[in-house]
């Protein structure tokens, strides 16, 4: 009886280690942990997550007369953003709503932006994208680089960066 409280006893330290690393870690480390369990374990996540991931990369560019054109990089957001950073992970969640967000996590990445009329190069930045797909609208894409949300301009060099790597 004593050898099974022994075991017991160190079975919740070590449980209780665990969980405590796992809060003080930073949030892209926590995603790394979550969304690949949450890959592995939750159906619907999983084809959600692989139903993005199929997409093409769509880039809407400002013509020269003012109109706005969509073009087709013919990239999938999988292939690019997989290639573009070191270790990456995708996380699922739905609202009650109906609306749903699929959220990119990925280290190490390195874009050059000047090459697509935009000031910036970074370098083993950390990248992150927020699919944000409402129930009644138009979906959105949300992209930071490090901790910094990328504004509208930035985000389709960005984008075009990413598509070519």
């Amino acid at each position: 009886m004593k050898t099974f409280l022994k075991i017991l006893v160190a079975l919740i330290i070590v449980a209780a280690l665990c969980v405590g690393i796992y809060f003080i870690l930073p949030e892209t480390s926590k995603m790394y942990i979550k969304g690949n369990i949450q890959y592995r374990t939750n159906e619907e996540a999983k084809e959600k997550v692989d139903s993005l991931k199929a997409n093409k990369i769509v880039v809407n560019q400002v013509q020269k007369n003012g109109t706005t054109k969509a073009v087709d990089t013919g990239v999938t957001y999988g292939d690019a953003l997989e290639k573009t950073c070191k270790s990456t992970a995708w996380y699922y969640e739905s609202d009650v709503n109906g609306s749903m967000t699929i959220t990119f996590y990925g280290s190490k990445a390195s874009l050059d932006l000047s090459k697509y009329g935009s000031d910036g190069t970074f370098i083993d930045k950390s990248l992150k994208l927020v699919f944000y797909f409402p129930s009644d609208g138009k979906p959105t894409v949300t992209v930071y680089i490090g901790d910094d949300q990328l504004n509208d301009t930035d985000k389709v060099a960005a984008l075009q960066a990413i598509a070519e790597k």
